[in-house]
């Protein structure tokens, strides 16, 4: 690792493909059957088994500092974050990571850069162009639209920084063994089978209800589709919008799903953003009846559910991912391998149990990024 630099032209021809990607057309969107499943892949490469669970084991336990004099430089850390949004999923990542790596001992310099998601793709090649100048070691990205697959495939084929993905755990089968460094994230798809086990539980005869994705994307189609193949026949989809990803988009969707569908038991939301919104459209129409979820378990979601706006959370434990790019960092420093995936826990939080348990959770789930280390 320590000898790793990117090579001038590879980075020259990087920036220009960004250059030349802004005036492409819109590449069609891979679907789900294009991606290796978590499960699927490691089925498929058994090999990496005993690398994920070091890796895994060393997220459990407290950082054990590198050894002295690994480092002949700082590393140069590069993200380009979606985290202008209500979940706090990327600002905590930013926060547990930086935390972690200053226990391990490494040195490193971090440049950060923000958009919003899935909006501002323009923003975000600008913000990758300067970045890459910068020749960083890892760039900490993700992927979920056509045009972010576009723009990776131009990195991963033009450059030798670590391309680290975060917030996806399916790597694309089209990509082979030319992959990213590493995947880091949440099974989407076991995170949507959990919030269907709630529902049918809480829903044993059957309900009528509404979805509320993000925008396109791989992840309206892990969280959404997954969901709805999950629920018994007895569960009847009645109405499903997509969204662009944001809170005033969910609360109009939810209006608009409402006023067409006032039947609805519950609205199945997407992510953070969308169950806030939704929150927002139910408060305006009256509607205390109708159960939502959230997804991600972020501060403003555990208000809701403590205030009743949302009766169910999908919480993700969400400093796990942070460390586990910190812990892989260090594993490459010292020249071992790891996997290609690492993707971290969920709990479903409910209106059923205690504030103690709920902060129990809530703790352990942000025990780095809410300033318990």
């Amino acid at each position: 690792m320590q000898g790793v630099r990117q090579v001038p032209c590879l980075v020259r021809a990087a920036v220009l493909g960004l250059v030349l990607l802004l005036m492409a057309p819109v590449v069609t969107a891979a679907g789900i059957s294009d991606y290796w499943g978590y499960g699927e892949y490691y089925r498929q490469h058994p090999e990496q088994k005993r690398w994920l669970t070091e890796l895994t084991e060393a997220v459990r336990q407290h950082a054990v500092p590198v050894e002295e004099g690994l480092q002949t430089r700082p590393l140069r850390i590069a993200m380009v974050y979606p985290s202008l949004q209500a979940s706090s999923y990327w600002p905590d990542n930013e926060r547990a990571l930086q935390q972690r790596l200053d226990q391990l001992g490494i040195r490193y310099h971090l440049e950060a850069r923000y958009t919003e998601p899935n909006v501002q793709l323009v923003e975000q090649v600008s913000q990758l162009r300067e970045l890459l100048d910068w020749q960083p070691d890892y760039l900490l990205y993700t992927l979920d639209s056509s045009r972010q697959q576009s723009i990776i495939e131009r990195l991963i084929q033009n450059t030798d920084t670590r391309l680290i993905l975060q917030n996806i755990t399916t790597p694309l089968k089209a990509w082979d063994d030319r992959q990213p460094h590493m995947y880091v994230g949440f099974d989407h798809a076991e995170g949507a089978r959990l919030l269907a086990d709630h529902f049918v539980q809480r829903f044993p005869q059957g309900a009528d209800y509404g979805v509320l994705f993000r925008s396109q994307g791989l992840i309206s189609q892990l969280r959404g589709m997954t969901y709805i193949q999950s629920v018994p026949e007895s569960h009847r989809l009645r109405s499903s919008y997509y969204t662009d990803s944001s809170r005033a988009g969910g609360r109009k969707a939810a209006l608009q799903m409402l006023r067409e569908k006032p039947e609805l038991d519950y609205i199945y939301a997407c992510s953070t953003d969308v169950a806030l919104g939704a929150v927002d459209a139910l408060a305006e129409l009256g509607r205390s009846d109708v159960v939502v979820n959230g997804w991600g378990g972020s501060p403003a979601e555990i208000e809701q559910l403590r205030l009743g706006g949302l009766k169910a959370v999908l919480m993700r434990m969400n400093d796990d991912n942070a460390i586990a790019i910190a812990e892989a960092i260090k594993r490459d420093l010292q020249g071992k391998p790891q996997p290609l995936i690492y993707s971290s826990d969920f709990v479903v939080l409910d209106d059923g149990m205690s504030m103690d348990e709920i902060q129990a959770y809530e703790a352990l789930a942000r025990r780095y990024s809410a300033g318990g280390y």
